[in-house]
């Protein structure tokens, strides 16, 4: 099964974003992020056998044994370049720093299990995948109007491992567990 690891991101901030995706889905060719996909991805596990989720399980209990912290969604920008874009998301400000530990600990934890560490961590929440952008100078225009913009802030008080299916009209998310924080 394919897996990975992530704070959801809660209905109310997803309106906002959605309003972003509202403003760039006709510039070019773009697959939006459903709503209820949104999150921030803290690590990709890839393809799992299910008989090690066990084990993941115990891992991410560990990791979950730490305070809540408050996060703000802030700023529009793009992967890789604004010249050439393939992802649209939206930044982290304030909580970044707790985003960073949270992430380094899971990787700490899941390295004992073979899993590879990841070089770069970037927090972010994607909400678009661009295939081509046609209309360059419209689209930089709602970059450059939102790239500082806050959309707001939540508590964050737990994560989830998440399997992922992928379909013809797009990948299918399910909860695997959640893992509460103290």
């Amino acid at each position: 099964m394919r897996a990975f690891i992530a704070i959801p991101c809660p209905g109310d901030l997803r309106e906002s974003l959605v309003k972003i995706q509202n403003q760039i889905k006709d510039l070019g060719r773009l697959r939006l992020v459903e709503p209820e996909n949104i999150h921030l991805t803290l690590k990709f596990l890839g393809n799992v056998d299910e008989n090690r989720i066990d084990e993941i399980i115990k891992c991410l209990n560990k990791v979950s044994k730490i305070d809540g912290f408050d996060i703000s969604l802030r700023g529009v920008s793009v992967f890789p370049k604004p010249s050439y874009v393939r992802v649209v998301w939206v930044g982290v400000g304030n909580g970044g720093k707790e985003i960073k530990e949270l992430h380094t600990r899971i990787d700490q934890e899941l390295e004992a299990l073979g899993f590879e560490r990841e070089k770069r961590f970037s927090a972010h929440f994607t909400i678009a995948r661009v295939k081509r952008i046609e209309d360059k100078k419209e689209f930089i225009k709602i970059l450059n109007e939102n790239s500082k913009r806050e959309f707001g802030d939540f508590y964050v008080k737990g994560i989830e491992l998440m399997k992922s299916e992928l379909k013809r009209t797009g990948p299918v998310y399910s909860l695997v567990h959640r893992f509460d924080f103290e």
